[in-house]
C-alpha cells in the first residue's frame, strides 16, 4: 500500500481530494463546510491542498511538511500544525513557514510536543511517553481546531 501511495502524484491527490469535497459537502448529513486531516505523507498534502482548493475551511496537519513558499500564498483556509518536538526532519520546515505565512496575513497555528517523534498518533507507546502524551494533547486540539472552522 505504501508503494502505491507513493506512487500518487501531488497533481493525481488534488484531483482526488476535489472529487471527495465535492461529493462529501453534497451529502444530506453535510453543512457544505469542508477540512482535510493529514499524517505524514497525507499532512504534507493536506497542507498543500489548503492551496489549491479556496473553498476549504480549514487544514489539519500532523507532523507533515509544509509547501513551499510560493505555495503558501494561495491558502484561505486556516492551519493547524501538529509536530513532534524530536522530529527533525520536518520541523526543519515550520519556523520558515510560521513566518511566511504571518507575513502573508494566514493563519498557521503550530502546536510542537517536547519529546515526541514523529508519527505520535500512530506509536503512543514510543519516546518514553512523549508520544501518548502529544497524542493525548494534540487530538483535542484537532478536534476543536476542526469543530470551528468547519462545522
Amino acid at each position: 500500500v505504501s508503494k502505491a501511495v507513493r506512487a500518487v502524484t501531488p497533481d493525481e491527490v488534488k484531483i482526488r481530494l476535489d472529487a471527495v469535497r465535492t461529493h462529501a459537502i453534497k451529502l444530506p448529513a453535510a453543512n457544505g463546510k469542508s477540512a482535510t486531516v493529514g499524517f505524514c505523507w497525507g499532512g504534507a498534502h493536506s497542507f498543500a491542498y489548503a492551496g489549491h482548493q479556496p473553498a476549504l475551511n480549514a487544514a489539519v496537519v500532523f507532523y507533515g511538511t509544509s509547501p513551499d513558499a510560493a505555495a503558501l500564498t494561495s491558502i484561505e483556509a486556516p492551519v493547524l500544525g501538529l509536530y513532534g518536538g524530536a522530529d527533525a526532519r520536518v520541523n526543519a520546515t515550520i519556523d520558515a513557514t510560521k513566518a511566511e505565512m504571518q507575513k502573508l496575513g494566514k493563519t498557521y497555528e503550530v502546536h510542537v510536543f517536547e519529546g515526541a517523534g514523529h508519527a505520535f498518533l500512530r506509536q503512543q507507546d514510543g519516546q518514553q511517553g512523549a508520544n501518548l502524551k502529544a497524542s493525548q494533547e494534540a487530538w483535542p486540539l484537532a478536534v476543536a481546531f476542526l469543530r470551528k472552522h468547519a462545522s
